[in-house]
């Protein structure tokens, strides 16, 4: 429950740093990318939910966090940074219910799955743009 809960915090978190970061994003592309990417976020916290409710458990409460004003570049470096903290924790936590709950592991083995697609994506964006772009703030 503990795995699950923390998933669906930072699942929730991800989804609105993206969101703010996409509504100040100069080029079209990254902005629907990056919309993408939370409304994938959106599905994984779906599910965590329903496994958390399943189990018995309440969900938990997500503080906002609010994006300071920063340029494209800096968004999108932002963004990967969250998604590698997000990702480094996860084979570990599948590793720590595989056993116990292979359906749970098979449920954040998934969101592992996208999670590094989405981080290919963000890589990319980021490859596209210019670091030095100050007056794309």
């Amino acid at each position: 429950m503990e795995i699950l809960r923390q998933r669906y915090v930072e699942e929730m978190q991800g989804i609105g740093h993206l969101t703010q970061h996409a509504d100040k994003m100069h080029y079209p592309q990254f902005r629907q990318k990056l919309l993408q990417i939370a409304a994938d976020k959106r599905k994984h916290a779906e599910w965590i939910a329903e496994k958390i409710i399943t189990l018995g458990g309440e969900l938990p409460e997500v503080a906002e966090r609010r994006s300071t004003d920063q340029n494209n570049w800096q968004y999108l470096q932002m963004n990967l940074a969250e998604e590698k903290r997000c990702a480094d924790r996860l084979p570990e936590q599948i590793w720590r219910i595989e056993s116990g709950h292979p359906e749970i592991s098979t449920l954040v083995q998934r969101i592992f799955d996208a999670e590094k697609k989405h981080r290919q994506e963000i890589t990319d964006m980021l490859m596209r743009s210019d670091g030095f772009a100050l007056s794309l703030a």
